[in-house]
């Protein structure tokens, strides 16, 4: 019988929705009896997730450079910590009701894991500096990870000339440098898991003007 397990890794969430699931996961470890010796403790992993979710809450619709920074240091110690309490779930009990009483996802059984599927959309929008674009596209729930690459000029067909492939975990403000002015960039990007690579998605296109 397979042993049920939760996720550890939350790096694949847009910003909005891990301030979601840090919300969650604290209401229901707050009130939850069936981690009496947790570790990290709860007021440990509360600590953390409070101070994400007021970080990403004043960067939601913008904030300065720095905020964004702050924001982003936060968004790693909460996912190392989310890694640790998931972790130690997992190895305290084998009974799913308790471990999903935590409020952290299960993960699917392994028949249950979808093939990546590909990006509906992607956009650019400016950036908050000269040379800065940044760049979201639509989150792909099956996606562990993401591929992106950025192209500046057409081949003799017309094609994008494509750059080097970049891996990232989000999908939300993903921030382009150097770009230059008066110069029309593309992007594409796709999705990746285990079972492999999705299609690349429809082509977004900006203008740089400064």
């Amino acid at each position: 019988m397979r042993r049920p397990k939760l996720k550890t890794n939350y790096g694949y969430l847009s910003d909005a929705d891990l301030a979601r699931l840090a919300t969650r996961t604290a209401d229901a470890l707050r009130t939850s009896t069936g981690f009496p010796d947790l570790h990290p403790t709860f007021a440990e992993y509360e600590a953390v997730a409070l101070d994400y979710i007021a970080k990403q809450g004043i960067t939601a619709k913008g904030g300065s450079i720095q905020q964004n920074q702050e924001k982003d240091e936060a968004r790693e110690a909460l996912i190392v910590m989310m890694r640790r309490v998931t972790s130690y779930i997992n190895n305290f009990t084998d009974i799913s009701s308790i471990q999903l009483g935590s409020g952290f996802y299960a993960v699917e059984p392994p028949s249950a894991l979808l093939a990546a599927e590909t990006v509906d959309w992607i956009k650019f929008r400016d950036g908050r500096l000269p040379g800065e674009v940044i760049l979201d596209w639509a989150a792909v729930k099956a996606a562990a990870e993401y591929e992106y690459t950025i192209a500046d000029g057409l081949d003799a067909d017309g094609q994008p000339i494509w750059g080097e492939i970049r891996r990232i975990r989000r999908s939300k403000g993903n921030i382009i440098t150097g770009l230059e002015n008066r110069l029309e960039y593309y992007a594409r990007v796709r999705s990746r898991n285990i079972k492999g690579e999705s299609a690349w998605s429809p082509i977004a296109t900006v203008f740089t003007r400064w």
